[in-house]
């Protein structure tokens, strides 16, 4: 008996010591397990975390980058700006038309130059996909602009000022004259009397593709209202202002003699004296050469100053700026004659009385027989 009990207790003693040993096993792999599962779990926020950043990042780069071109672009393209145009607005022409990659890139050129605010309404010539900051350089850069240039100089009247335009504009000279009959719709005053000579001022104009003839007219009627409003001359006053100005700039061949000559104009008036200016006659009867004849002087027209007493009705050319200078402000002085004694230097020498005026006059003869 003592011998099964004894055999019956050892077994028992050794299966308790496998299941302990079992167990120790099992803890040991679930330690491990927990191990490796907090380590992955490590790696995995790691991992996102780091993805997020990377995917954030690419985001808001993606997000923050502007579209812009590279270099000057290529082909050619018109665009038009238009008077009143924003930055923005013309961001979007520019993108519309090919020309920038994207309106931001050119609203950011154009918040770094301060210049951005000089361009100027017109058609210009762009190339396609230019860097925003070349297209607006050349935005800036006249030179881009598709431009109607005429210019007018002074001394000239109405049919050179129509021949110009007709070329200008590529309207014939019938439809240029159609247009000038229309003086209110081009803006002449009243006191003009109906007469555009005079009041097209002589400059240089700059005008857009598919100006029209009473653009062109309209424009220097304007330029002229302007220049005597800028010097102070009262609407009264324009015409004569203009007519003395005209009379100056035809007879004048330097500038020191225009406020001269326009005080000896009005000393003459004053005196009620005939103004006998050769300038006057030439206008009613164009000839070639510096001198009127004897038959030019009888012609019976308002224009002609050796028959009338007084200035003519209007001007006979366009005057410019410093004609009608002299004419606002004359030079002050007694001479009521004058005569240009050398026709290449144009010299000029005035007098008080008749008796100077012609040793004055003869100085001019001898000239003329010395050069002939």
């Amino acid at each position: 008996m003592t011998d099964l009990f004894e055999a019956e207790t050892t077994t028992t003693t050794s299966l308790d010591l496998r299941r302990v040993q079992r167990l120790k096993r099992r803890a040991r792999r679930r330690k491990w397990a927990l191990v490796f599962i907090a380590v992955g779990l490590v790696l995995t926020a790691v991992a996102g975390s780091y993805a997020y950043n990377f995917v954030t990042t690419t985001f808001e780069r993606d997000s923050t980058q502007v579209a812009d071109y590279e270099g000057l672009g290529q082909g050619l393209v018109q665009v038009v700006i238009e008077p009143g145009d924003t930055g923005a607005n013309i961001a979007a022409t520019l993108y519309s038309a090919g020309v920038v990659a994207s309106e931001q890139a050119f609203i950011q050129a154009a918040r770094a130059n301060p210049d951005s605010s000089g361009i100027k309404p017109g058609f210009y010539f762009m190339a396609r996909e230019m860097k925003a900051e070349y297209a607006l350089l050349a935005l800036l850069d006249p030179n881009n602009r598709d431009l109607r240039k005429i210019t007018i100089p002074e001394g000239k009247t109405l049919p050179y000022y129509y021949e110009k335009i007709a070329s200008l504009t590529g309207y014939t000279l019938d439809e240029v004259k159609a247009a000038a009959e229309d003086t209110a719709a081009l803006g002449l005053p009243a006191e003009a009397n109906g007469n555009l000579e005079g009041w097209l001022f002589p400059s240089t104009y700059n005008f857009n593709p598919g100006v029209t003839p009473s653009d062109v007219l309209r424009t220097m009627v304007e330029t002229t209202i302007k220049t005597l409003d800028d010097k102070g001359v009262a609407p009264a006053d324009r015409l004569r202002v203009l007519t003395v100005a005209s009379l100056v700039e035809m007879e004048a061949g330097l500038d020191v003699d225009r406020p001269l000559i326009a005080g000896v104009i009005y000393n003459r008036l004053a005196r009620d004296m005939l103004l006998q200016i050769d300038a006057t006659v030439k206008y009613i009867a164009p000839s070639e050469g510096p001198f009127v004849s004897a038959a030019d002087k009888e012609i019976d027209s308002p224009y002609n100053t050796y028959l009338y007493a007084g200035l003519p009705p209007g001007p006979i050319a366009a005057a410019g700026a410093a004609s009608i200078d002299a004419a606002i402000t004359p030079a002050s002085h007694n001479y009521f004659y004058y005569v240009t004694v050398n026709l290449e230097t144009r010299e000029t020498r005035y007098a008080t009385t008749f008796e100077e005026h012609l040793k004055n006059t003869q100085i001019l003869q001898q000239w003329i027989a010395a050069n002939n």
